[in-house]
């Protein structure tokens, strides 16, 4: 699977709130670092991370693909929603760095992120 692809259902999955299908991305032994500073432990961790976007609506994600080396790919995206839980808009942006496996799943996912004002 090409980055732009993956990307796409990646977005699509998140704005339709399809946690299952956002974790079919990803391979069962993804390294998947949330931020610098927070690697999660192994898939059920991940499961339980991506819960949180249940409270978020508008979510508009957009990207884009900054440099590509075969499998392994950097993006820069920035992010907007609107958590209903803490009544909040959020507005970020950061880079993630992606590699891929022969089947077309995450192996590596790093994020970074910084809150914008």
């Amino acid at each position: 699977m090409n980055i732009e692809t993956w990307l796409e259902k990646f977005k699509n999955y998140w704005e339709a709130h399809d946690i299952e299908k956002v974790l079919s991305l990803f391979d069962k032994n993804v390294v998947y670092h949330e931020t610098p500073f927070v690697k999660l432990k192994d898939f059920d961790k991940l499961a339980q991370e991506w819960q949180v976007i249940k409270n978020q609506e508008d979510i508009r994600l957009d990207f884009k693909v900054f440099s590509s080396c075969e499998n392994k790919h950097s993006v820069i995206w920035t992010l907007k929603y609107y958590n209903t839980k803490k009544d909040t808009e959020k507005n970020l942006a950061g880079t993630y760095l992606i590699e891929f496996n022969d089947q077309g799943l995450c192996t590596f996912f790093h994020h970074t992120l910084e809150l914008k004002k």
